[in-house]
């Protein structure tokens, strides 16, 4: 059986920042991924329209030794070229040596008499199973492993062609002329439909709550500024960055938008629009997400630029409603170039079920609740994930004296600082819950985060630690800090992911994020390992 100091799962930005910060320091890591290639999510996502929110420059690996060489061609990079991205930075940081691609981590258990993790995996090309140790064990698994689908009756029954959008077929699909479903208007729903709306023969879409989409203003990426500023990157993640709110190049404004006459809150909010990208939620009023009158300001806002788009007064009541469906940006929104303009077109619809949900899948296509049956010769399921916590849920995954994280968060999620978890020793984990995650660039977290367990695995083999764990009282008033942060904003009012409310069973309501901002969680997370981790309990 292989021993590694620390094993990695996942091979996205937060894998590859973790394990060469891990590398750097000397240690014998390894690290395992199951798709084919490194990217996380963005080796996965291959769907017509798959575009990230986060603007050029900031979404890359704020490594400098890949800061260089790489130029983007778009403002918003598309999954081809973050496939093209993910590959060049595989191959300039040499990782391709210290990961086994196309293998699943299927069990990790904690052995408390050896003090170590014991790791099963078997790979997706053969089925071979092999078993590995470690000290350390880093999941870098993402917030959206772990798809979900709508339990309808009868969903195994279709002949025709369906999958989820995550599982979108690798040699493509031909849609021309095809008549097709769409369950789901959220990013991956929103993205195909501007997509796909031309070449279908038929589109209908099957919504259950609106979409508050904002513009991307998408473009082509400015090749010049970015060659006279690639080297200050570096500097300007270390100097500004990591304090900011949410990883961007751009703030919240100081003020509060209720403290502001009506012209001044129309300037903002035509300046936010104009520029596009996530300055509608993210550079905002600094109340945006807290007072309801500054939220109830931006969503009329919202609809008076939205409603002229969408020309029949039908759909432009399902896509766009009197009153809002909930306060905004209390679900997370989605970017969108030509998203309303497709429902101006005579192929496509779209069905609201709210009212008239989905009763039945049929070999043929679907049936709702007012007896309308659909004939469709393609379904795509845009049903998301079970996010910020499933993907632990689809490992095996064991602490001490062999309890299951079900077991562990059977009353609530409980970590510290967003990346540990009491009963499992030496288990770390990035851009999961309790941490920034969906309120930060995906890049950002990772170095942030990255570069902290580092710094702990190394503080713990430099002074002959076996293991390291946070105490329960670290982990229950880090878990208050979070709730009582979260409950000061208008996100509870919402049932979202963000408050868990999307997994199975009955489970909890809880915020699963830190809504305090990039530039405050790195302050609470350094206060920790700059006064000697007085929150962790090590054992030799």
């Amino acid at each position: 059986m292989i021993h590694y100091d620390q094993i990695v799962v996942g091979g996205g930005f937060g894998g590859m920042t973790t394990l060469h910060k891990l590398r750097e320091k000397g240690f014998n890591v390894h690290g395992f991924e199951r798709g084919s290639d490194f990217g996380g999510v963005w080796h996965h996502n291959r769907y017509p329209g798959a575009r990230v929110d986060s603007e050029t420059p900031v979404y890359q690996l704020w490594l400098k030794e890949v800061l260089s060489d790489f130029i983007f061609t778009q403002r918003f990079p598309d999954w081809k070229e973050l496939q093209k991205y993910f590959k060049y930075a595989g191959e300039k940081l040499k990782l391709y040596d210290y990961f086994t691609m196309n293998t699943e981590v299927t069990a990790s258990h904690w052995n408390d008499k050896e003090s170590l993790w014991y790791v099963s995996t078997q790979s997706n090309l053969n089925g071979v199973e092999s078993k590995f140790t470690c000290n350390h064990l880093i999941l870098c698994i993402g917030f959206a492993a772990k798809k979900t689908y709508p339990d309808l009756e009868g969903r195994g029954t279709f002949q025709g062609t369906s999958f989820h959008t995550a599982d979108w077929p690798w040699d493509g699909i031909d849609v021309k002329g095809k008549k097709v479903a769409v369950i789901g208007t959220g990013a991956s729903g929103v993205q195909v439909i501007q997509s796909i709306s031309k070449e279908v023969g038929e589109l209908v879409v099957f919504q259950r709550t609106p979409n508050l989409v904002l513009p991307m203003q998408s473009q082509e990426a400015d090749i010049s500024r970015q060659k006279e500023r690639k080297e200050a990157y570096h500097q300007i993640f270390n100097d500004s960055i990591p304090s900011s709110f949410s990883g961007f190049e751009f703030e919240p404004d100081t003020r509060s938008g209720k403290d502001c006459t009506p012209e001044e809150i129309k300037e903002k909010f035509d300046d936010c629009w104009k520029n596009g990208g996530f300055r509608f939620w993210l550079g905002n009023f600094q109340d945006i997400m807290v007072d309801k009158s500054t939220n109830r300001a931006a969503w009329d806002y919202w609809k008076e630029k939205s409603s002229v788009r969408v020309k029949d007064p039908r759909k432009r009541k399902i896509l766009v409603p009197d009153e809002p469906p909930h306060y905004i940006f209390t679900k997370r929104p989605c970017l969108e170039t030509t998203y309303f303009e497709s429902y101006n077109r005579e192929n496509v619809d779209i069905v609201d079920i709210n009212t008239n949900p989905i009763t039945e899948v049929t070999e043929n296509g679907l049936i709702t609740k007012d007896g309308s049956c659909y004939e469709f010769d393609i379904i795509i399921y845009a049903t998301g994930f079970d996010a910020i916590t499933g993907g632990f849920y689809q490992m095996d995954l064991k602490g001490k004296n062999g309890i299951t994280i079900s077991e562990a968060w059977e009353n609530g999620t409980y970590t510290y600082l967003g990346m540990s978890i009491s009963q499992f020793p030496n288990l770390y984990f990035l851009y999961g819950p309790q941490g920034p995650t969906a309120f930060c660039n995906g890049p950002t977290c990772a170095l942030i985060q990255g570069v902290w367990i580092s710094e702990l695995i190394d503080f713990t083999t430099k002074h002959g630690f076996k293991y390291n764990t946070p105490t329960i009282e670290a982990q229950n008033s880090w878990r208050k800090y979070i709730q009582d942060n979260a409950n000061q904003t208008l996100l509870p009012y919402t049932r979202s992911w963000y408050m868990g409310a999307n997994r199975d069973g009955n489970k909890p309501r809880e915020c699963l994020l830190y809504v305090r901002g990039v530039g405050n969680y790195f302050k609470d997370i350094n206060k920790e390992s700059n006064m000697g981790y007085p929150n962790f309990v090590f054992v030799r």
